[in-house]
């Protein structure tokens, strides 16, 4: 009989915890807030394993720091700022709490039309922002060397501030501070960021979504 009412107890205080545990877990996911990283190559890991992209890296750094956020990488290599325009749709679903856009590495180096790249940058932002209006979005900019077609790249460098301003996002101006010139942060075709330029992005931003009140 003691055996019995034993093994009841034992039964009942095992269905007790892991009934406790399913409960914090279900409360972790529900409270767990979304950010999705919209870019090119430089979000899309490019020639590195996905744990040491700055997405992955970051989505470590907040977890760490008690920030209970997961991110959403839809970096695709090559992608100009009419490609995300074109498959901006294919997000609608994920209903993200923040939006770290930074879209137009590649519209400078083929030299696409300034205008067209605005209006482009511009819709994509009207898009998510009547899709989810609550959420936060982060326009992002880099310092791009503007000797290289010096009219070009002058009127290309004022566009973002102007949009940010104009469609009211958070701006981050940063993106590569100095690692760009640190060659042993690039990988071989000097050009796209190995694992530790990585982490120095990941902290950066993380830094900045701190003091900007972005992060919860």
């Amino acid at each position: 009989m003691k055996k019995i009412i034993f093994l009841l107890l034992s039964v009942l205080l095992f269905t007790s915890c892991t009934t406790k545990q399913e409960t914090e877990i279900n409360n972790q996911k529900d409270s767990q807030k979304t950010i999705i990283t919209l870019w090119d190559s430089l979000t899309a890991w490019y020639n590195l394993a996905l744990e040491n992209s700055y997405p992955s890296q970051l989505e470590s750094i907040l977890n760490q720091n008690n920030y209970n956020y997961k991110i959403i990488n839809a970096g695709v290599s090559w992608d100009t700022s009419k490609d995300l325009l074109n498959r901006i749709e294919l997000y609608d679903d994920t209903k993200a709490d923040i939006y770290l856009l930074c879209i137009w590495w590649n519209d400078w180096l083929r030299k696409l039309d300034l205008d067209s790249m605005k209006e482009n940058i511009i819709s994509i932002i009207d898009y998510i922002q009547k899709q989810n209006p609550d959420a936060k979005i982060v326009l992002f900019w880099m310092e791009i060397p503007i000797n290289l077609w010096l009219n070009y790249s002058s009127n290309f460098k004022k566009i973002f501030k102007q949009i940010a301003d104009e469609k009211d996002t958070y701006f981050y101006k940063s993106f590569l501070e100095w690692v760009a010139k640190d060659v042993k942060l690039n990988q071989n075709d000097w050009i796209h960021p190995n694992k530790e330029w990585y982490t120095i992005i990941a902290n950066n931003i993380f830094e900045f979504l701190k003091e900007e009140g972005i992060i919860k």
